[in-house]
């Protein structure tokens, strides 16, 4: 399976390069070193616990900076996903963004979500992972190992499958 992955993991798009480089940046190369905490402090950018919806806004006192704020109600790995989502935000949009059209904010939320996919669950961190589970049992494994939703762990590893078809390797173990 190793060769399989190795092959699979090297970033196809724009967007997962640059996540990639991020992480190798900061040293990350295992799913227990993806601290989102550290790696927000590491930007300047804030992390807050709030009731309600979780969003992105400038720092009230400190020119330049910003803050995540997240719903403290939330469990853990639905926490992690927001925070990711919110850092591609301000990583990728430069801050907060002015109101724009409908397509340009699905566009840029479409942006984040794929980023929090690669920052939470690198393709290069699936080789040692993927050998010790069925197919089957793969999302729930991957769910545990990257803390994260379960539904989040199952659609990237469904992308997961479907790269390994486009490279022609079989998808079935």
């Amino acid at each position: 399976m190793h060769f399989l992955v190795a092959d699979i993991c090297q970033p196809q798009t724009w967007l997962e390069s640059r996540v990639y480089l991020l992480l190798r940046h900061h040293g990350i190369q295992r799913p227990e070193q993806i601290d989102l905490p550290e790696l927000c402090a590491s930007y300047g950018i804030e992390l807050r616990s709030i009731r309600g919806r979780s969003r992105t806004h400038r720092h009230p006192q400190e020119a330049g900076r910003f803050v995540i704020a997240v719903d403290e109600r939330l469990d853990e790995p639905t926490r992690r996903v927001k925070i990711a989502h919110e850092l591609g935000h301000l990583l990728l949009h430069e801050g907060v963004q002015p109101l724009g059209s409908d397509l340009m904010i699905d566009w840029q939320e479409a942006q984040a979500n794929h980023f929090a996919e690669h920052l939470l669950m690198p393709y290069y961190m699936f080789d040692s992972l993927i050998g010790h589970c069925s197919r089957y049992e793969a999302p729930s494994y991957l769910a545990r190992t990257f803390r994260v939703p379960l539904d989040f762990a199952h659609k990237r590893f469904e992308r997961f499958l479907n790269r390994l078809y486009t490279k022609g390797y079989p998808v079935a173990w």
